[in-house]
């Protein structure tokens, strides 16, 4: 199975040869070498334990005895170096799949002691209420596969054409941010896009992922706030970024700017991502600047979309610029990367305005060769 798989790899990258722990930090990646986390080392014992290699089954359990070791109270510490402070209450709630998982499929090979031990750790799973972002879904996906709920909802917000969640999201460089939920749609789906097998974090909790079918046969609707396109190698994206108030019509957004004084300040962007398949022009020119009523190309393998810019209500002056900016939500701006862009922004400066103003954008979608 493709998820367990990536699950192995990512854990055998990250796992010490003298501690035999994996060793990673979500909050700090450069000091990963230096932490071993319980709730990824617990993953790593279901990744092993499903793999069904006898040698691994009793890595496995070894791992199993050394973290069990470390608990206080039926608590865990989020990192082995912080025992016995355990800071996190949440922890037990989010081990509660693995422990089930662990339990439901291996529990004839644990031993007593060891089944025991995990028994006494197993709590009810907890309730993913309203899912928004794909780190949600994931969490209701993990929820749904264990209670047999209708799995359904999650898929509405999968495109099986450029392989991505559709709508708000993270973003990792060029594209859509790796979760869980880009893998369980890509086992489930049959096609993962080519970010979601280059190693990743993300791959350590792939062990959650069963086997499922599913249909995916309809595309969702996307809007006009957040576009999505491409094969998954990769995936292209724009996305309107806003303090104002936004009204979808049609093919046109209406956006009603903050009532404050504003001067100098981008109010409006849509941000892309840099690709060497993608171009900006303005009014069929390059340029760098642009005015309302101007007319600004984005194209790209697969997609020409048009965006003018108009006032609709209030007075003021307007400027247009194109330039390199990264988009809110971009992960990977800091460390040796804290000065790159990874995005193209098409901005729209207020010069003076009304407090009371609207603009209107009139956005033309549609495929090209």
């Amino acid at each position: 199975m493709k998820a367990v798989e990536l699950a192995l790899k990512a854990a055998r990258k990250r796992q010490s040869e003298i501690t035999r722990f994996v060793h990673h930090c979500t909050e700090n990646p450069e000091k990963s070498s230096e932490t071993i986390p319980t709730y990824e080392n617990f993953c790593f014992a279901l990744a092993l334990l499903r793999s069904r290699l006898a040698e691994n089954v009793l890595e496995a359990k070894a791992l199993l005895e050394k973290l069990l070791a470390f608990q206080v109270n039926q608590e865990f510490p989020v990192y082995l170096h912080e025992y016995p402070l355990c800071r996190y209450a949440g922890l037990k709630s989010k081990l509660a799949p693995v422990i089930f998982y662990i339990l439901r499929d291996f529990h004839m090979v644990l031993g007593d002691k060891l089944r025991s031990q995990l028994q006494a750790l197993q709590v009810p799973l907890e309730t993913v209420e309203s899912p928004k972002t794909p780190e949600d879904w994931a969490e209701f996906l993990i929820q749904a596969q264990i209670t047999g709920q209708d799995k359904t909802p999650a898929f509405q917000f999968w495109d099986r054409s450029c392989l991505s969640f559709i709508g708000p999201q993270r973003q990792e460089r060029g594209e859509p941010a790796l979760t869980l939920y880009d893998l369980f749609l890509g086992e489930w789906g049959g096609q993962y896009a080519f970010r979601a097998l280059q190693d990743h974090p993300t791959h350590l909790r792939a062990c959650l992922i069963y086997p499922a079918e599913i249909s995916l046969e309809t595309l969702p609707t996307q809007t006009v706030q957040h576009k999505f396109w491409g094969t998954g190698h990769p995936t292209h994206s724009v996305v309107l970024s806003t303090q104002g108030s936004i009204t979808e019509e049609n093919q046109s957004v209406k956006i009603v700017l903050p009532e404050k004084e504003t001067q100098e300040e981008m109010e409006i962007a849509f941000y892309y991502n840099l690709h060497p398949d993608t171009q900006v022009t303005i009014n069929h020119q390059k340029a760098t600047s642009f005015q309302l009523g101007d007319t600004v190309q984005l194209i790209s393998k697969g997609r020409h979309i048009e965006l003018s810019f108009a006032l609709e209500s209030g007075e003021g002056q307007f400027w247009g610029h194109l330039y390199r900016a990264n988009r809110p939500g971009q992960l990977c701006c800091k460390g040796l990367e804290k000065h790159e862009a990874f995005d193209g922004v098409i901005g729209l400066r207020t010069i003076k305005r009304d407090l009371l103003s609207s603009i209107k954008v009139l956005i033309k979608d549609s495929n090209s060769s």
